[in-house]
C-alpha cells in the first residue's frame, strides 16, 4: 500500500549458552517430575534411591556429601522414603552413632519401575540427535557439570555450593553509611 512503511526482517537473536541450558534443565525435570510423580516420589528422592542402592550400607553423611545436598534437607528427604517403606535405616555395628541405609524390597522394586521411565525419558530428550551427537552433548555437558563442581547425582538446589552463595550475599551486603 503507498505510504506503508516496510519493516525490515527481524535479527535472529544469538542463542545464550545459559538460557539454553537453563530452558532444557527445567523442561527436562519438570516432564521428568510428572512421569514419575504417580509413584509418590520426586527426582531428589530417586537420586538417593539410586545412590542408597548402589552403595547400601553407607550412611547419611556420606549421602549428604556425595550428593551435596544439606544435611537437614536429605533427613527430611529419608524421613519421606523411610515413610514410604523405601529406605531402612540400620545402626552400623562398628559405629552405634551412625545409621547405615539400604533399600527395601519394596524401594528395589519402586527403583526399578522408575528406571525404566528415565531410560526412557531420556532416549525421548535425545531423539532428535544422531547417536555420536547424543554422546558428544553428554560428554559436554558432563565436562561444563565438572568445571562448576556439580556431582553427577546431585542437584544444584539442594547442594552446599546453593547455601553457600545464599550466605555469602547476606556476609556481603554493604552496612549502611553511619
Amino acid at each position: 500500500m503507498p505510504g506503508e512503511k516496510h519493516k525490515a526482517p527481524e535479527k535472529p537473536i544469538p542463542a545464550a549458552l545459559g538460557l539454553l541450558l537453563s530452558q532444557l534443565g527445567t523442561d527436562a525435570a519438570l516432564s521428568f517430575g510428572r512421569k514419575i510423580a504417580g509413584f509418590g516420589i520426586s527426582p531428589p528422592h530417586l537420586g538417593m534411591l539410586r545412590w542408597i542402592h548402589a552403595n547400601g550400607g553407607k550412611n547419611q553423611a556420606e549421602l549428604a556429601s556425595h550428593l551435596g545436598v544439606v544435611p537437614s534437607r536429605l533427613v527430611v528427604l529419608l524421613d519421606e522414603l523411610e515413610t514410604k517403606g523405601l529406605v531402612a535405616r540400620e545402626r552400623s555395628l562398628q559405629d552405634r552413632r551412625s545409621q547405615q541405609l539400604q533399600l527395601t524390597r519394596k524401594g528395589s522394586r519402586l527403583l526399578e519401575k522408575v528406571e525404566r521411565i528415565a531410560t526412557a525419558h531420556d532416549a525421548d530428550l535425545g531423539s532428535s540427535l544422531t547417536a555420536p551427537e547424543r554422546e558428544t552433548l553428554i560428554e559436554l555437558c558432563a565436562k561444563l557439570a565438572a568445571h562448576r563442581g556439580l556431582t553427577p547425582d546431585g542437584h544444584p538446589g539442594y547442594g552446599r555450593r546453593f547455601a553457600a552463595s545464599r550466605s555469602n550475599r547476606k556476609l556481603s551486603k554493604p552496612s549502611k553509611p553511619g
